[in-house]
Parts: C-alpha cells; structure tokens; sequence
C-alpha cells in the first residue's frame, strides 16, 4: 500500500514539466497572456509537483515520522496547499472585475455555495464514520474555500475571460488535488487511500497541463466583454450540480448505514441557504432585465409608430406578414390590402422577377441590401422607394425578412432637376460644358465639334452696362440654337465661348461653322441699341478613340489660332498646328525672363550705296536664342513681344546698344546711320520716345543718323485691328519725330495693300522696296518694269528708295538698272554680329584707301 502512495506522490511530481514550460515561456516573453500570471501560476504548478514529490519520498524513507500527530507524508502537502492557494488566486484575482453590485453578490454566494458543499460532501464521507484528523480537516477546510474561489472566478470572469476560465478550473483541479493527496496521505491505513493519491496525482497533472494552455496559448481578450448583467455564466448551474452531487452522496451514506451529525447538517443548510439566497438574486436581476427589456420594446414601437420608414415582414413566400403604421400614413396602405398578399402586387410589373430573385436572394444569404424599386401607393400613384432588408425577422427566426421602405420620390425628383440644373448654363439655357461632353459619350455618330468664341461683347458692357450685355449673350445664344439641327447639340463652354457637336461630315461642318459666324457677328438691336461683336471658330473631328474632353480641346487650340486673325476666319485643328502653339506657349512662358536677364542678340545688317559699295547705314536685326527651340527671328520676336507688352524694355535695349555702337562707328566711318524697326503701338508709346531721346543725348548722335522702320503691313491693318491704335494717332507720331530730324521708313513695301493716298498722307523719308516687287520667279511681267515705277514713285514723293532682300546677281541688276540708290540684301552682307560688322566696315575702310591712293 505504502508503495502505491509513494507512486502517487512521485506522480504527481510529473507536472513539474508544465511548471517548467510554463516559467520559459514567460521569460522569453512568450505568452499570450500577462507574463506576471503565466509565472505566478507556473510558481503554484512547480510546487505542487514539488509537494507531491517530497510526499512519495517521505512515504518511502520516514514512513512512521508525524508532525504535531500529522504524518510526514501529509504535512508537506498541507503546507503547500497554503502557498500554492496564495500563489495561484492572486493570479486568478487580476484584473479586477468590474460588475454591478447584485451580481458581485451572486459571486459571493455561489463562492459560499461551493465551499459549503464541498465541505459537506468530504465531511460526510470522511468525518461522520471514521476519526477525525486534524490534517484532513484543515486541508478540506482551507483547499474546499480555496477550491471555491478559484472556480468560481474563472466562471463569471469578464475581463479576460477566456484565459481565466481556462486557469481558474485548471487552478480549482489543482488544488483540489493537492487537497485530495493530503487526505489520503493522512490516512495511509486506509483501503481507498492509495487510490485516491493516484487519482489526485493524476488530477494534478491534467490541471498542469490546463493552466500551461491557459496561461501560455490563450489570448486573454479573444471574446467581447458582455455588458453588464447578462453575463453568458449569469445562470450557470455550478451550485445545482454540487447540490446533485451533495445530494446523491447523503444517499450513499445513508443507504450504507451512515448518519447526520450536527457540522454535516450546519454545513448542508448553508450550502442549501446559499443557493436560495444565489437564486433570489438571480430572479431579481431577471425581473430588472425584463423591466429593462419592456422599457426598450416600448421605445422601440413609439420609434416605429413615429417613424418615417416603412418596415414589412415577408414569410417565405414574399407575402407580407406585417407591416407597420407608417405604411398607412406613407402610402396609403392598409393591413387589408397588404397583409396575406405578395410584394408583386405592390410593385412595378417590369421590376417584379427582378424584385423577387433579389428578396429571395437576400432571404436564403442573409446578407443587407439595398434596392430601387418603384411601388404603387393605396392612392394608385407610383412612387419611387428604396427597398433595404434587414435579415430575419428575430422573433420567428426561420425564412422571414424584415424589409424597410424609404420613399425617395421627393429626393428622386430634387436629383433630376440638380442633373439637369449640373448640365445646363443658367444664363443662355443651352447646355453646358460637362453636359455636352456628356453628351458626346451617348451620341456615338457625332462627327465634329465647333467652337465659336464672341469678341467685343466686353466693350458691350462697359460702355452700355452688363444688363445689355447680358442681353445681347442670350440674343446669341438664341441664333446659335436656331441655326444648328435639332440632333445637335449647341453648348456654351465659356464667359464668350459657345461650341456645337454636330453630326455632319467635314465640308458641312466647315459651312457650318461659316454660318454661325456670320450669324453671330450680325448686328445687335437690343433697347434701341444697336452692338457690333465679332466672332471666330475652331473645329475638330471626332473620328478615331479620340475622348470628346480631347477634342473640346483640340477645336479650343484651332479658335487660339485663327484667334489673332481677322474676324469671321475658321480653322481646322491639324497637328501642326498644335506644335506652333506649343512653341508658342513655350515661347510666351520664357521671353519675360530672357529680357530680364538681358539675353536679346543683336545683330546688324550693312545697307549699302549700289553706284559705289559704300556702307550707307546698318539695321539692328534683334533675335533670342532659346534654349531648346533655337534662334527666335526678330518679327516672330517682336510680335510675341508686343503681345505680352514687353516692346518697351526690348525696344530700350536696342536703341541703348544700338546707339552706342552707333557712335564709335560714325567716329570711325563718316555718316552712318542707324535703321531699327518699330511697330505702331511702339511708335505712339511716350515711354519709347523718351527713351529715343535719352539715346540721341547720351551719345551725342544727330536725330539724323536714326532711321525707324515699320512695316507695311502694319499700316494696312491700323483700322482692322482693335490693339492696333488709330493712322491718325501713326501720323502724329511719325510728324514729331520729322519735327524732331528722326528720320522714318516703310519697310517691306510692295509686299502688302498699303495704298498711294497713304504714303502720301504719312510723313515717310524712305522707302523699303521688297524683293517681291523686283524677283522674276514671283513675277510673269518684266520685273524691272515694276521697280521701275516703284522708284519713280518714291522720288516723285520725295523719298530715298532702298532696294530690300537683294539675294543675287539679277537682283542686284534689276536694281541698278531701275536708279535705286540704296541696297541691303544677304548678297551684299548677312546680319552679323557687332564685331564682325566692326571688321566688315575696317575692311571697306581700308579698300576705299587704298583705291584713292
């Protein structure tokens, strides 16, 4: 027998490999819980296997030595209940529970109510028939209340719930173990001893086992905390079935002769008095959750009397089951012509299979959803609704749907009329940008589009208001619309932009676009006012993948070019076309800074006597080297320039070098005079006359030696041009510098309708004939014939006559022969640097020297 117990013992010791996995894996940091409560419980595990094991050595070497008349054996074991009950509830006791004070009360009680019967049940079989021994008593007493709590807390844990319950049982299995061993330690005389040390021993290790999972392999929030007071283990029936047990061990004991005595009565009427007192607490916290549950219910029914949504239940046929009172107030519905019916009758005919399939749907997978659906309301109107299920009804669980009802017609309606209100221009009623590419997406056999931009309408309003000018938008707005067919769509893209997706071919949309600026640069009578506006148009086509926002685009980019031609011009968009407006954009976002880092060239043009080849004059040719599109002529130059008013700080530039060159040329070779061009709204700009005078001063030069140049072309188009300022402001100008001695020219002459009566009128020195006027190649009459009358005409005006862009041999004859006295061409001289002209003019210098000598 003695034997057996000590195998128990040594047993029991076997759970010190949990113990020691236990402590490693809080070490290392391992556990999924606390490390604090992994190594604690480890500390509880160690020793009890400890206990264990000097228990089964004590059996065998000090089988006769008591302790205060307690066997060796068993003493050991009761001194660790102690320790390891004071290592294992602090770990089970963190963290705190927070709970409503009836249901701490419950823990309490279910806490006593296990104590008492366990101590009931281990008194009963061990203390009514046989002796009663100080160690055993104590060990039932401590380890049963020990046991209690333990178990007890790994029940109702909250927080860390499912870690706890985990640790708590293991903990309760291991100390009663633990209790059970020293019991049958204290009676080694007994037949049933060394069995129940076995079974404690193996107790002991599966309790091991169960605090490593617990503590090391359980996460200790995986669960959702339950709110308060409906705990899932609020009922749990720990007391019924230790009542069960207790009850069934008074049968035994009575059944085998045994008796009642008075502590085994006291303790039975405690456990009974804890489990009446545990279930009056559990009625009343019923009876609360039930006032609370009827509280809710109420809220919830004056919620769906009050609400605005309706709410069905459809059984699994889809017919309704019930519905809630706002159907009636809604839709007019009532229970009679709904209740018992499908949803089909409610529905839209054409959304029926559809409806049906969806509800069906959402009924076998439960899932939320969202569906339009137009109903017919007990008035027989159709309203536009949303329909949203909601999953099972929760009081017939089976194949029922709850389906909410919203009606969004009013909300249907207001988001029409924002579509409409989003695609359409307030102001003219034709549709807007995002409208007509919109629907450019929907008509697949549109062809080209055409963008119409409107100029003068400005001027319209600051001289005669923006009411009137508003008037004379929606005027031409009203002709574009009536001009177009009606499966095209007339659109307006900008403040002064209107644009046309029309479906006809190429040469139609060219007539078109004709039409429509004809159209719109009619005249305006509006409130006795008569407005005058001007019109252009870009058109693109639509063929290929092209998106219709890229040809809005490519038609804008046609109007920016024709833009700055005359009114009533019409352009294609061609893909040149876009290359010279980005080299233009380019140009326009570069100039500002290379005129402010001073990086205009200069170059300079000899102008030579023909009768003897003697330099008469040179022509300062400005040019910009940009970076990556390379030399930048002086007319592209200065046209971009004037555009964005940089003629002022270029046309300083050049008179400032220009003239002091001039000087140390004239110092070197006689009379030289110095041609720059200008353009008319240089001319007439007080700031460029200012500056022609602070030149002349500073370098002491003659008001002679400076000859400016313009362009005819420029003259011919002072009336057309709306930037260009009037001929009569041009000839004031051109009269003071005459007043002045400035001398004055009209370069390119011949290339352009500029007419006699106004050469005759302007104050004009010299005259530039172009080499149009003398090249044979451009000419099928007698070339010099033409230079012929050309310089007859200039002297009969009294101007000096300058053969321009002489290129070769016959050029040169040509105007020989017509008596021009003056030439500049690349056949005489390229424009070249200062340097090299200071070279060319030394060069000549010397010749002329030497041939006198």
């Amino acid at each position: 027998m003695g034997v057996i117990s000590a195998a128990a013992g040594l047993l029991a010791g076997c759970s010190v490999l949990a113990a020691v996995l236990m402590a490693r894996a809080a070490f290392h940091g391992r556990t999924a819980g606390p490390r604090l409560r992994a190594l604690t419980l480890a500390g509880g595990a160690g020793l009890t296997a400890l206990a264990g094991t000097a228990s089964g050595v004590a059996v065998l070497a000090w089988p006769d030595t008591r302790v205060d008349g307690v066997p060796l054996a068993a003493e050991i074991p009761l001194v660790c209940v102690f320790l390891v009950a004071l290592l294992y509830l602090p770990a089970l006791l963190r963290p705190q529970q927070r709970r409503e004070a009836l249901a701490r009360l419950r823990v309490g009680l279910d806490t006593l109510g296990v104590w008492a019967s366990l101590m009931y049940t281990g008194w009963l079989l061990l203390f009514t028939v046989g002796e009663r021994r100080g160690g055993s008593i104590t060990a039932l007493i401590f380890g049963g209340g020990a046991v209690a709590i333990a178990a007890v807390t790994g029940v109702h844990a909250l927080r860390h719930r499912a870690a706890l319950q985990w640790c708590g049982t293991a903990a309760a299995l291991s100390l009663t173990g633990l209790t059970a061993l020293v019991i049958a330690m204290d009676h080694p005389g007994q037949a049933n001893a060394a069995i129940a040390g076995l079974a404690a021993a193996a107790a002991i290790n599966v309790a091991a086992a169960g605090l490593w999972y617990g503590s090391v392999r359980i996460s200790p929030d995986t669960r959702p905390l339950p709110p308060p007071g409906s705990e899932s283990t609020g009922s749990f029936p720990l007391l019924g079935v230790l009542i069960l047990s207790s009850a069934l061990a008074t049968v035994y004991h009575l059944i085998n002769g045994g008796r009642l005595d008075a502590i085994s009565i006291m303790l039975g009427a405690v456990a009974v008095t804890a489990v009446t007192v545990r279930e009056w607490v559990s009625a009343t916290v019923l009876r609360r959750q039930a006032g609370h549950l009827t509280d809710q219910g109420n809220r919830l029914r004056d919620l769906m009397f009050g609400s605005a949504e309706v709410a069905m239940i459809l059984d699994a046929n889809l017919a309704v089951r019930w519905q809630s009172p706002a159907a009636a107030r809604q839709f007019g519905l009532s229970d009679q012509e709904v209740l018992g019916r499908t949803v089909s009758v409610l529905v839209d005919p054409d959304q029926v299979e559809m409806v049906h399939a969806h509800l069906n749907e959402r009924m076998e997978h439960g899932r939320p959803s969202t569906l339009a659906v137009r109903l017919r309301d007990g008035f027989g109107r159709w309203r536009a609704t949303e329909w949203t299920t909601n999953g099972a009804d929760p009081a017939e669980p089976g194949r029922t749907l709850v389906v909410h009802i919203r009606d969004v017609t009013n909300t249907h309606d207001l988001e029409q009329t924002l579509r409409r209100t989003t695609h359409l221009d307030p102001q003219t009623g034709l549709t807007n940008e995002a409208g007509m590419l919109r629907a450019a997406e929907l008509i697949p056999d549109a062809a080209a589009m055409i963008v119409v931009e409107l100029g003068g309408l400005t001027a319209v309003g600051d001289v005669h208001g923006r009411d009137l000018a508003e008037v004379v938008l929606v005027e031409a707005a009203r002709r574009l619309r009536t001009r177009v067919a009606d499966a095209d769509i007339p659109a307006r893209v900008g403040e002064t932009r209107f644009a046309v997706l029309t479906h006809c071919g190429a040469v139609r949309a060219q007539l078109l676009a004709g039409q429509l600026v004809n159209a719109l640069s009619a005249p305006y009578t509006t409130a006795g006012t008569v407005s005058h506006l001007s019109a252009w148009a870009g058109l693109a086509d639509l063929a290929g993948e092209t998106g219709a926002d890229e040809v809005l685009r490519r038609a804008s980019l046609a109007l920016r070019s024709v833009r700055s031609g005359p009114p009533g011009a019409v352009e294609w968009y061609e893909a040149e076309l876009e290359a010279r407006l980005l080299r233009r954009s380019t140009l326009e976002q570069d100039l500002p800074d290379a005129v402010a880092r001073g990086g205009i060239d200069l170059s300079y043009q000899p102008i030579f006597e023909l009768p003897g080849g003697r330099p008469a004059g040179v022509e300062a040719v400005p040019a910009w080297r940009h970076p990556t599109l390379g030399v930048v002529a002086a007319d592209e130059l200065l046209a971009l320039a004037e555009d964005l008013g940089l003629l002022a700080p270029i046309g300083h530039v050049v008179l400032r070098r220009s003239s002091r060159l001039l000087a140390g040329w004239r110092r070197r070779h006689g009379d030289l005079w110095l041609a720059v061009g200008v353009r008319p709204r240089e001319l007439v700009d007080p700031a460029f006359q200012a500056s022609l005078h602070t030149a002349l001063e500073e370098h002491d030069l003659p008001p002679a030696a400076l000859v400016l140049e313009i362009a005819e072309h420029h003259l011919s188009d002072v009336r057309d041009e709306a930037h260009q300022p009037p001929v009569e402001d041009i000839s004031a100008a051109l009269g003071r510098l005459r007043a002045l001695g400035v001398r004055t020219a009209v370069d390119n002459f011949g290339a352009g309708p500029t007419t006699l009566s106004r050469l005759r009128i302007l104050p004009i020195d010299l005259l530039k004939i172009d080499r149009e006027v003398f090249d044979p190649a451009l000419s099928f009459r007698r070339p010099g014939a033409v230079m012929d009358v050309a310089v007859t005409l200039g002297r009969r005006l009294g101007l000096e006559v300058i053969a321009q862009g002489l290129e070769d041999a016959a050029d040169l004859d040509a105007a020989r022969t017509a008596g021009c006295h003056l030439g500049q061409g690349d056949l005489l001289g390229r424009p070249m640097p200062a340097e090299r002209l200071e070279a060319l003019l030394e060069q000549l210098h010397d010749a002329d020297r030497r041939d006198r000598h």
